[in-house]
Formats: structure tokens, sequence, C-alpha cells
């Protein structure tokens, strides 16, 4: 149960299904956020806008599960929803995800099995009970494709097995007429038709029905899923309709031969892209195609009422997550942090537990300016008594406290300074000794680009020499007791699992490897012999038989080593 529970693929595909919930959401209230601010009214622009907002959030999804598995680690996700505080939260999520995504995979064949029906039913009237429509409406579609600029050759074809004209195919667009409509239309609403069904070929509905189909299968739980394909369907058959008006077809005799075709239109073929449209969308099509519809604002209260609906849906998914993370008001300051020297050398954990201070505020401007002032005095002296140079008795080093300066008594809590085993002092005393090489190094490297083009080497050896003694004067104990708590803060038991694992692990490569060669080199043999029609290596037991069943052993000691190196360590 544990295994199944850490599984790399369930917990990457639960953590995609949960974020492209609001994924969704969010692109969805965009779309309604650009078609309401900016008065997009073209039903071409707002199909376009939906199915690219969709495809959109379907490579968001990928990329999410993507990033997740990829990684195989799953803390990834918890950066993804913002979760990363509450580890029980977590916990619960890693738990409930793999059992969820099962559940996911077990629902998904329905909707798949579903696609796949219809797209072989799709291919199936492609060709079977077809036959050549009369050349008045072949002449009719080759002349209008040209019009509208389709390069591709369109056929038209009378179909049995059809109640609605449709159009099929991306590479090879068809159109398929039921002949119902051939005996029930008019010339002028069969062209209106016709031209209906070049307008989706001109746009590539065919293709673009198909993806978005296809992702609505994946997406079956999704509701913005649904209600996007519902906007990019209603909108491209408005599109296809304007471009009907455009070509001035009368529009009573075009919305009744929608109606008649409605009629007949009882097989649905989701795949296909029919004329008649669906019903619920029928009568606004009707509506706008006789002038008759009603006169909506663009932002209207339902309308904003869907929006905010999405955005607390979207905040609600988030709030979950994010608002259950514990604060933590004992965290330094980011710049705090930045300014210790220890900063990159300890890990989050013992950061915090360690309060670093930067014993060097502007040490370098301090010391440049100190040995100019000595060697200037050095150089006086120099002059008058031909001695060396002195540094005057008035010169107070820099970590020097003034005792005649106020005392202030400032009441302080004293940090528990931890007992250690002397093995971990002299530890810490090492640890130490770096830090202050590392310090010396660093520091006169900053000071030496500030002085590059000024002093010579003589003198920057002297400054060297300087700031390294006033490096040493430092007082270094906070830095010894920073470094005492952190390292009594560290789970050397974790630390030392975490070795014990990873040579395992390096153990287990290196015997894949050998079971492998070895393995390469038992069928290497056993081609050989069987090449050669040979049975057996003459003057040994070695036969093809043997050599097979070494094989077989070996493969399962392979797989052993798989199993064993994927599985994963839980510490309780």
């Amino acid at each position: 149960m544990a295994a199944f529970g850490e599984s790399n693929f369930l917990q990457a595909l639960g953590w995609a299904v949960l974020n492209s919930l609001w994924q969704m959401a969010l692109l969805w209230v965009a779309y309604q956020f650009v078609t309401g601010v900016f008065k997009v009214k073209n039903p071409g622009k707002k199909s376009v806008l939906a199915s690219s907002l969709l495809m959109t959030g379907f490579g968001w999804f990928v990329f999410t599960f993507a990033s997740i598995f990829f990684s195989n680690d799953t803390t990834v996700a918890a950066n993804l929803v913002s979760m990363d505080g509450n580890q029980q939260l977590n916990d619960w999520f890693r738990k409930t995800l793999p059992v969820a995504s099962l559940i996911y995979l077990v629902l998904l064949v329905l909707p798949l099995v579903h696609f796949i029906r219809n797209y072989r039913y799709v291919q199936a009237i492609r060709h079977h009970g077809i036959s050549k429509a009369d050349v008045e409406w072949r002449m009719f579609v080759r002349r209008v494709a040209a019009q509208l600029g389709i390069q591709k050759p369109v056929h038209v074809w009378i179909s049995e097995m059809v109640t609605s004209p449709v159009t099929i195919g991306y590479i090879k667009p068809v159109i398929l007429i039921p002949m119902a409509a051939v005996n029930h239309l008019s010339t002028k609403q069969m062209e209106a038709v016709l031209l209906h069904e070049l307008s989706h070929i001109r746009r590539y509905d065919y293709l673009v029905n198909l993806i978005i189909k296809f992702i609505q299968s994946i997406l079956y739980f999704n509701p913005f899923v649904k209600a996007f394909v519902q906007i990019v369907e209603r909108e491209r058959e408005k599109s296809c309709d304007e471009m009907v008006m455009q070509f001035q077809y009368d529009p009573h005799g075009y919305a009744t031969a929608l109606l008649e075709l409605e009629k007949a239109n009882h097989l649905p073929k989701i795949l296909a892209v029919a004329a008649a449209g669906k019903k619920n969308d029928l009568l606004h099509r009707i509506e706008w195609i006789m002038g008759v519809q009603k006169k909506k604002p663009v932002i209207s209260f339902n309308k904003i009422a869907a929006v905010f609906a999405g955005l607390l849906f979207i905040i609600s998914l988030n709030a979950l997550l994010i608002f259950s993370k514990p604060s933590d008001n004992k965290q330094a300051p980011l710049f705090a942090d930045l300014s210790s020297p220890f900063y990159f050398f300890v890990n989050d954990n013992d950061r915090k537990a360690a309060d670093f201070i930067d014993p060097l505020p502007e040490l370098n401007k301090e010391v440049i300016a100190n040995i100019a002032a000595e060697k200037k005095e050095a150089a006086k002296q120099k002059i008058a008594t031909d001695k060396q140079p002195i540094v005057p008795a008035e010169h107070i080093s820099l970590f020097d406290q003034d005792e005649s300066a106020p005392v202030i008594n400032v009441t302080t809590f004293k940090p528990v300074i931890p007992v250690l085993s002397p093995k971990e002092s002299a530890q810490v005393k090492e640890a130490l000794n770096v830090s202050k090489i590392v310090l010396k190094e660093g520091q006169w490297r900053a000071v030496e680009q500030k002085i590059a083009e000024v002093f010579t080497e003589q003198e920057k050896t002297v400054l060297k020499a300087e700031l390294a003694k006033q490096i040493n004067k430092m007082d270094f104990s906070k830095w010894e007791q920073s470094l005492k708590i952190a390292y009594d803060k560290i789970d050397w038991n974790k630390v030392n699992a975490n070795l014990d694992l990873a040579v395992s692990r390096i153990t287990l490569d290196s015997l894949q490897r050998v079971y492998t060669k070895a393995l390469t080199e038992l069928n290497s043999l056993q081609v050989q012999l069987t090449e050669n029609c040979q049975h057996s290596i003459p003057d040994t037991d070695v036969t093809v038989e043997s050599l097979e069943q070494q094989k077989q052993n070996l493969q399962k000691a392979i797989n052993k080593l798989r199993v064993v190196r994927t599985k994963k360590v839980i510490h309780l």
C-alpha cells in the first residue's frame, strides 16, 4: 500500500488534475474579461479566442503533469498550489491523490471509448453509402471554394447515412449531403447550406473540433472545459452563418433550410461539423439571421455573476492551501540572512536556528582609510628619523572598544549553548577555522578589486597583512556559539540514512550493470551457437538450454534490482 501511495505517476496525475480545475477556471474568467471589457462581438474572433484558451489550458495540464512526474519530486506540486507550509495537509493529499487518480483513470475509459466510437463512425460514413452529387453542386463548391481561398480540393457526396449536411476531413475535406436535403431544399437554400459547410472548411473547424473533443474526453471532469466547448461550437456556427449572409442569401430562406435540416437531424455526430448545429443554439442562430434577436448589453448581470463565481472558485480552491500555511514570526529578515557569510553554508533549518551577525560593517572603507593615514604618518617620520613606520598611539583598532564610552545595560535573552562531545566540538572548531580562511580571502578579494590600480604590489601585501590582523582580533565566540546551536539541531540519523540510501543505490546500479553485461554476453553466445547449428560447446556442459536458463535467472535478478531501486524510503 505504501508503494502504491508513493507512485510517482499517480501522484503527478493527481496534482495535475487538481491544478487543472483552477487553471481552466482562470482561463475562462480571462475569456469573459477580454470579451466583456474589449466588447468583442465578432463570432469568429470569439471562437478562436475560446479554442486557443482551451488548448492553452490543456497544455498547462500536460506541463503540470510532466513537471512533477519527471522531477520525481511531489514537492513541486505543493509549490504549484502554494501549500508547502502545511505538512499535514500535504500528507493528506499524498495519501488521497493516488486513489483519486485511479478513479479518474477508470472513469476515463468511458469518454475515450465514446470518442473512438464516434471517430470510427465518421470514418465509416466517409467511405460507405455515398454517391456522386449533381454536377451543379460540384461546380458551385469548386467556384465558391476558390473565392474563399480554399486551396485543397473539396468533394461533395450524397450520403445515405447522414441526416444533416456535415463536413469531414482536414487534409481531404468532404461535404456529405443527405438525400432529404436535396429533395426538400430549393437551389438557393442548398447553395446557402453548402456555403455554410465551406466556411467550416475555410476555418479548419473539423481539425479544431477533433482537438477540442479529445481535450474534453481527457478532462471530462472539468466543468470549465465543457463551458469552453459550448462557446466554441456556438460561435463557430454564428461565424459560418455570418459568411452566408455576406453572400446576400435570403435570410428567411436560409433560416427555413436550417429548420428543415433540424427536423431530419436525429443522429448525433460530435466529430463531424454539421450545418444544423445543436437544438439549444438553433433558435438564437435563427433570431440572429432574421435580425430579431434581443439586444443584450455586452456586460450583463449574468456574465458578471458568472465571472465572480469563477473567481470565487479559484480563490476557494487556493485558499484551502494558501491560508493553511502556518505563520512564522521568528524568521529573520531576508537581507539580515544574506548579510551573513555563513548564509550559503547552512541549510534553511539551521539558518532559522542560528542568529548570525555580520562582524564586518563597512570594514573595507575603514581599513583602507586607516592604512592610508598610517602610510602618510610613517612617511613623515621616516624622513625625520629614518626609522620604520610606527603606528601612532592614538590609532585605535576598528575592533577595540572605547573604554570611555558610556555603557548601556540592555536585558537580553542568552541562547542555550548545547554541550557537544569532544568529536563534535572538534568538528565545530574545524568549521570555524575554515570559515575564518574563507572570510579572509573573500574580504581581501573585495578590497583588492577596489584598489587594483591605486596601490603597488608591496603596498597590497602590507594592506593584506593588516586586514588579516584586524580579522584575527575579531571575537569569533558568537560564531562558535551559533555553529554549536546549528550543529546540535542537525538530524544526523536522517543524514546517515540518506547516505546509506545513496551508497545502496550506487551498489544496486553497479550490480545491475554487471548483470546486464553478463546477460548480453550470454545472448551473444547463444546467437553464435544457433547460427553454427550447435546445441552445446564441445567438451563443456554449456548448452543452448542452459544458456537460456541462465538468461532467465539474470533477467529475474535485474528485475528484482529495478524494483528495489525504485522503492521509496519512508521515514516514520
